[in-house]
């Protein structure tokens, strides 16, 4: 696959998990600083890591969250908690996700991700009440 290819694949991809709308926004606001670095994003993360066939998106998602919730990455904590619902993720994995990431990235980081995770609910509409 050449780099054209890598990248069409990258943004065809990086379009399923982020959704349009952000992928539209990072694409129309290219310019001579970000292009570069935009189009190695659609290349490299997109078109090679998260195009392997050795894991599906659902656990790509689950191990990118937790990853960015240790690393304190709050922007694209947000990001791809929004995004992981395009991969299948369920709120109930979400919420064991950060349940079991308190105990190796530390209760303040997990019950940060948990209040983030509470707004990108509100923001999406998911209603997380068992009764409501």
């Amino acid at each position: 696959m050449n780099d054209e290819e890598r990248y069409q694949q990258g943004i065809q991809v990086r379009t399923e998990v982020l959704g349009e709308k952000h992928v539209g926004r990072s694409l129309e606001n290219l310019n001579d600083f970000n292009s570069d670095f935009q189009n190695f994003i659609s290349r490299f993360a997109w078109g090679e890591v998260w195009s392997r066939p050795g894991m599906p998106r659902h656990t790509r998602s689950l191990v990118t969250i937790a990853i960015l919730l240790a690393l304190g990455r709050n922007d694209e904590l947000r990001m791809h908690i929004r995004a992981c619902f395009n991969n299948g993720v369920t709120v109930d994995e979400l919420k064991e996700l950060f349940i079991h990431s308190s105990l190796y990235a530390g209760l303040p980081a997990a019950n940060a991700a948990m209040h983030m995770a509470e707004e990108v609910f509100k923001e999406l509409g998911i209603d997380v009440n068992k009764n409501g």
